[in-house]
């Protein structure tokens, strides 16, 4: 070709190079429309021989080619949700956070009685034969409970009777339902001076349940090494491993490195924290081999009324990825990819005796309600990775409750 003809080339916009490279990037083209395509084939029919034989053909030589590894990466995290067995994990894995992160939002789980009332609250002492009072209220529970109500005189050692001599009521899960009935004290139930112009005795009203809180507390973990080798090299940055990886969670404070701990809305609170800053390494907060520590403390929730009568059960949920380190719990069983503790009976009758009464072995109320029921556990990380991840530590913690109202009677003695 002479020197015209590549002028003429020139301005026909001809380029062998530019050419070449049409054809090249055209070939690039057609393979990722190609991955597009086989992606989502691949994910649906993973198991089909057929496919999958024609899928590794294409996909193969890109993916041995430098340009191809982004591509194995992307491929391969796409397919993960898809496959059957991975669903059923992912389903299980955020399920229960889903439940917890729900029922913390709702305001009235538990049971409440909303009023208690004497049919009559004045009664001439040498007439009457029995005092009646109406309780009404209502009970919401995420699992199905019973509920057992008690009609008592003002020192708890006397009973009256339910109307329809039935104190038990039972209640279905994930609803919320009203209930109403009438308390029956005989006359024989009251020690009255007859002499006096007037005299108060009162009446009361107990609902008795069991309830169950739950809650977790997230976990970030990372190897050691590279936690120091990023700060190393960032400290002239005011380095931040959550900022730089722009973690999106709410219970998170990115600038102490600390979190809060999520629970169910009930009579309680059921609080998870530890001093120790995260993200936790493999080395543990005071170099290796020391543990990290978890508290879990009980306490108050003001607007609910009533009291704690008894701590049934303390649960640890633990992931593969944590080792428990604690003589009050012992390991119970696998579910959903957590291994479960639970406390031993010292240490449940350890919590219960920290308020119980000398006088009538009960629960002092004005004792909990100030937050001292606490136990803790020792933990540490397994197989930290060099990316920082995320995980979760869950507990259960099942107790019987009850909410109590009462009234005052006046008792007249007339002529």
């Amino acid at each position: 070709m002479d020197d015209n003809g590549i002028k003429r080339g020139l301005r026909t916009g001809f380029s062998p190079i530019k050419y070449l490279f049409n054809i090249f990037f055209g070939i690039i083209g057609l393979l990722l429309v190609t991955f597009i395509i086989l992606i989502p084939v691949s994910m649906i029919w993973v198991e089909n021989p057929l496919v999958s034989y024609f899928y590794n053909k294409v996909t193969d030589p890109l993916i041995n080619t430098g340009f191809g590894n982004f591509v194995k990466k992307g491929i391969s995290t796409l397919s993960i949700p898809f496959s059957e067995k991975k669903q059923v994990e992912l389903l299980e894995s955020y399920s229960w956070k889903t439940s917890i992160d729900e029922n913390s939002k709702k305001q009235d789980l538990g049971v409440k009685i909303t009023s208690f009332k004497a049919s009559n609250d004045k009664l001439e002492t040498r007439r009457f034969n029995v005092v009646e009072a109406i309780a009404e209220g209502y009970a919401s529970s995420t699992d199905p409970t019973e509920i057992k109500f008690l009609c008592l005189t003002e020192d708890d050692e006397k009973e009256g009777e339910v109307a329809n001599k039935n104190n038990i009521l039972q209640i279905s899960g994930n609803r919320k339902e009203y209930f109403a009935l009438k308390c029956i004290y005989s006359k024989d139930l009251f020690e009255i001076d007859a002499n006096d112009a007037t005299d108060s005795k009162k009446i009361k009203i107990r609902a008795s349940y069991e309830f169950l809180t739950e809650g977790y507390v997230p976990i970030y973990f990372v190897q050691e090494s590279v936690l120091n080798q990023l700060t190393e090299e960032n400290s002239k940055s005011n380095y931040n491993i959550f900022k730089s990886n722009d973690i999106q969670d709410e219970n998170l404070n990115e600038e102490e490195g600390t979190v809060s701990s999520v629970y169910t809305k009930g009579p309680i609170k059921l609080i998870l924290r530890s001093i120790s800053t995260q993200p936790y390494t493999e080395e543990g907060p005071f170099g290796p081999g020391s543990d990290y520590t978890l508290d879990i403390k009980i306490d108050d929730v003001q607007e609910w009324t009533g009291n704690l009568e008894e701590i049934k059960d303390l649960l640890i949920y633990i992931p593969d990825e944590i080792s428990i380190n604690s003589e009050n719990f012992e390991y119970s069983r696998e579910e959903n990819n957590f291994n479960i503790y639970s406390a031993k009976s010292s240490l449940i009758n350890s919590l219960n005796n920290i308020c119980k009464s000398k006088k009538d072995s009960l629960i002092e109320e004005d004792c909990w309600r100030s937050g001292v029921i606490t136990t803790s556990m020792e933990f540490s990380i397994n197989n930290a990775p060099e990316e920082l991840s995320k995980t979760f530590i869950r507990t259960k913690l099942n107790y019987i409750f009850n909410d109590e109202k009462q009234d005052t009677i006046t008792f007249l003695s007339t002529v």
